[in-house]
């Protein structure tokens, strides 16, 4: 079944208007058959990656015991797949770190097991 899509690449700030043909199997698995509107290469292995795995920066808070802030905000250092964002919400939930804290101090090491860290994005010291 092939399909068109339509989106805009975030990777610069031509924020260029995407049309991506899209090839989907009898399993649903996408495959990307041709990429118009990208003023350059990234906006290829952008589009190709929207569709096939997007991947998002995660940012979101921690409770943070004993300090001069209940929370602290953390945030992935690179991308994961947007398809583990609720996952992952749900074991940050869970966390509790104790003050101080200081940015970029690893709060969760190989989120979700995928090799990528959740560190604080923001100081935080003792009450």
């Amino acid at each position: 079944m092939t399909s068109t899509e339509t989106f805009h690449c975030t990777t610069c700030p031509s924020e260029c208007l995407l049309t991506v043909c899209v090839e989907r199997d009898g399993d649903g698995v996408a495959r990307v058959t041709s990429v118009h509107g990208n003023r350059c290469p990234r906006g290829k292995r952008f589009a190709e990656q929207e569709v096939v795995c997007p991947m998002r920066i995660l940012a979101t808070t921690v409770v943070v015991e004993g300090g001069d802030e209940r929370l602290v905000p953390v945030r992935t250092c690179s991308p994961i797949p947007r398809a583990l964002h609720k996952d992952a919400m749900e074991t940050i939930r869970e966390l509790r770190v104790s003050a101080p804290v200081r940015m970029g101090d690893v709060i969760a090491a190989n989120l979700l097991d995928t090799g990528v860290d959740l560190v604080a994005s923001m100081d935080v010291g003792l009450a």
